[in-house]
């Protein structure tokens, strides 16, 4: 029962079984009739082994069908040709052929089949861009974009940024080439923000809120430094260019950057007073509404054209080429054409195009915003500007950034001659400097004593020359020697508050005014010049100026009077500012040295003037300086044309030391036209343009100061020399006409201690 072979090879045949012939002891001959010698369900044409009998093939412990036992006779499970100990699928894909085409990295996995890493770097085929690469490496540390290209040999782009890391020549093309990932924005050099700091300041720019700080600013976390000095860092600084001595609110911006709030009351149609809300239909822009568009910020001009029955009109200023007039005004500044003649459509019209033939595009798009044209007949205005109208009757109208309505001066060119209707911008130039001056005493840091406020000066050249303002009390919260500067606000204002006319206004000349102070011990006594002002020609004027030498006149609790002069009559306002900004100096003490004189070929002459003077310095003062005001008076007396428009100069010597003060602005005859912005009152009705020997007209006029610390000998008495020279010479006048040339000098030796 046990044959499996009953009728076969046998004992007839000359055989007996044996564990060689019949292995499996079936009773097949194992060399004649057994197929399967070891009776292990696999064909011996098949079976690669000669297994232990009893063993029986299956797919769970002859994974190929080989005949061998995977876990104890096959080396190679799936017969791919790879051993067990290095296939990675052991029991993967069969009957395949191994080789580098269907197994790149001889890892027993069928690339095209089973395995999703064929070059086994440990990156995915799906985002491998080098799936056939180099074999059997790990990507970490030498693979920095995981891309599964080898860094070293096989990625020309390291960190997958589009700039390769070197060109064919190996020149360093990526400067960045570990960018961190995702690299998706780098620049021509292959660097992401992250990996920049263009301005140097220790922060990124891919976090720096303040790109291109300037070197040697410290800067906070989030890159931005202090540009303007006033404790608020750029990236929370909404002003970030406030002046120095200003205060600034939590958002960086001082009283002059903030908007002026829109005044809801006050309204009136005289010269400076607030003007209501009005609109106006323009040929571009619909209707334009005045409280609606008020910023706070800008400034307005009205130019109309008018022609009365007669046929007479203004056209010849209204109608002239209005490119250098658009282009001259301040960026905050508005301008409105427009005309009272039934022609108006096409009197704006014409305006309109004349502007725009001469602008470029560029200028075209920064300047036409700010030009408008009034598609109305202007007798039937109405609002504010109809009140205006009605009220002065004037073809021209301005209104400044606190609301006011303002008047416009002269367009006589003094210098080219006619008329020249660019001066119109000219306006708007001094709003905004009457605008800081006024603005000043509203800022929080400024402590403000009124010596005078709105009271009429008589003026004349007798009783009505000089006014009193007696018993100004002085009295401040901290001591005078905490501030470091002082200011002096001056507000010449006119009759009725109008430039010059037949019938009033405004003063006629040029004319030399003062402030003085009087003696603290005797009233009376006010000899001592505290500033000095030059009226205007015909209009009003507003300045500000810096005295800060003279704080050693006053003392805390002080009551003292001042005296104004000068023959020029008006509406007078005059007030002391004082504040601290950190100087870590203020004046002390102080002498007058030196006067002026006739400039007349003696003004050096010391039997006539006293121009040595001899000091010993106090035992404690940290800085002495020379302090002048010296303006010169007189022309068409000699060739020079002294002492107004010669460039007389105030040399001063000590110790082997020379310094001195100039007047280059005599040299130009447009030299206070163009020092507007520093407080010149345009549009005069006078030669206003002409630079002046150290003075213009309708100007305050400055100090000059010079330290002299280093120079002097505290040891021993000191020798200060003053001369007055023309051309760095003794000045001696040619064809004299006779008539003066005074030189108005008041010069100081102030010394300063530290403060704080």
């Amino acid at each position: 029962d046990d044959d499996a072979c009953p009728n076969g090879f046998g004992e007839d045949d000359g055989w007996v079984p044996n564990p060689t012939t019949d292995r499996d002891s079936d009773g097949c001959h194992d060399f004649e009739e057994d197929p399967d010698d070891d009776n292990d369900l696999i064909p011996d044409s098949q079976d690669n082994c000669a297994s232990d009998i009893g063993w029986v093939s299956d797919s769970s412990n002859d994974y190929d069908s080989d005949g061998c036992a995977d876990n104890s006779e096959d080396d190679d499970d799936d017969n791919d040709g790879i051993s067990d100990a290095d296939d990675d699928c052991p029991l993967g894909y069969l009957n395949w052929e191994s080789s580098l085409y269907t197994v790149w990295d001889r890892d027993g996995c069928n690339d095209f089949e089973q395995d999703l890493d064929d070059d086994n770097d440990s990156v995915l085929d799906l985002n491998d861009s080098c799936w056939r690469g180099q074999k059997n490496w790990q990507a970490i540390g030498i693979d920095f974009d995981s891309d599964g290209c080898e860094d070293g040999s096989e990625d020309e782009d390291d960190d997958n940024d589009g700039i390769n890391d070197v060109n064919g020549t190996g020149v360093i093309l990526d400067l960045c080439p570990q960018t961190p990932q995702p690299a998706l924005e780098v620049d021509e050099n292959g660097c992401a923000a992250s990996e920049l700091d263009s301005d140097s300041d220790g922060i990124t720019d891919d976090i720096d809120a303040c790109p291109g700080t300037p070197s040697g600013n410290a800067v906070n976390e989030f890159g931005c430094a202090d540009l303007d000095g006033d404790g608020i860092f750029s990236n929370v600084d909404n002003c970030p260019d406030s002046m120095a001595k200003w205060t600034v609110n939590q958002f960086g911006c001082a009283v002059y950057q903030q908007s002026q709030p829109w005044k809801t009351s006050g309204y009136g149609s005289g010269r400076m007073d607030i003007v209501k809300h009005f609109s106006l239909p323009t040929l571009d822009s619909g209707t334009w509404s005045f409280q609606n568009q008020w910023t706070g910020d800008d400034t307005y001009l009205f130019l109309f054209k008018y022609t009365d029955t007669s046929g007479n009109s203004n056209n010849g200023d209204w109608g002239a080429n209005p490119t250098k007039l658009v282009k001259s005004l301040p960026e905050n500044a508005h301008i409105f054409f427009g005309s009272f003649d039934s022609t108006f459509h096409n009197d704006v019209l014409g305006r309109k195009n004349a502007v725009l033939n001469g602008l470029s595009t560029a200028e075209e798009e920064k300047i036409m915003p700010r030009v408008h044209f009034i598609d109305m007949d202007m007798s039937g205005a109405s609002g504010g500007i109809g009140d205006l109208i009605n009220s002065w009757g004037s073809f021209y109208y301005g209104i400044d950034r606190f609301q006011r309505a303002r008047e416009t001066g002269s367009l006589s060119a003094w210098t080219s001659g006619g008329n020249d209707i660019s001066h119109w911008a000219y306006e708007s130039q001094m709003w905004n400097y009457e605008f800081m001056s006024e603005i000043r005493e509203t800022d929080p840091a400024i402590d403000v004593i009124t010596i005078v406020e709105e009271e009429w000066h008589s003026g004349g050249w007798s009783s009505g020359y000089r006014s009193t303002y007696s018993d100004i009390n002085i009295t401040l919260p901290n001591n005078i020697s905490s501030y470091d500067t002082l200011e002096v606000f001056h507000e010449h204002g006119c009759e009725d508050r109008r430039n010059r006319h037949s019938g009033g206004g405004c003063h006629e000349w040029d004319y030399l005014a003062y402030l003085k102070i009087c003696d603290r011990d005797n009233s009376t006594i006010c000899g001592t010049e505290f500033m000095r002002w030059i009226t205007t020609y015909g209009r009003e004027g507003r300045w500000l100026t810096d005295i800060s030498p003279y704080l050693f006149m006053l003392d805390d609790g002080d009551t003292r009077s001042f005296k104004y002069e000068g023959a020029n009559k008006g509406l007078m306002t005059i007030k002391l500012l004082f504040s601290d900004w950190g100087s870590g100096y203020s004046s002390s003490s102080g002498e007058k040295i030196f006067s002026g004189g006739e400039f007349d070929g003696d003004y050096n002459n010391e039997s006539k003037y006293k121009r040595q003077h001899n000091f010993s310095t106090l035992t404690n003062y940290d800085k002495v300086k020379i302090v002048a005001t010296i303006t010169g008076h007189g022309f068409n007396q000699d060739q020079a044309n002294c002492a107004e428009f010669c460039d007389h100069e105030h040399h001063y010597y000590l110790n082997g030391n020379h310094a001195y003060e100039w007047h280059p602005i005599v040299h130009d005859n447009e030299g206070c036209e163009n020092d507007i912005e520093n407080g010149v009152v345009a549009n005069q009705y006078g030669s206003w343009p002409y630079g002046r020997a150290g003075w213009c007209a309708g100007q305050d006029v400055d100090q000059w100061t010079y330290d002299i610390t280093s120079w002097v000998d505290n040891s021993t008495t000191n020798n200060l020399v003053y001369k007055g020279l023309f051309n760095g010479q003794e000045y001696n006048p040619q064809d004299t006409n006779g008539g003066s040339r005074q030189i108005r000098a008041n010069i100081w030796l102030v010394y300063y201690d530290q403060t704080g």
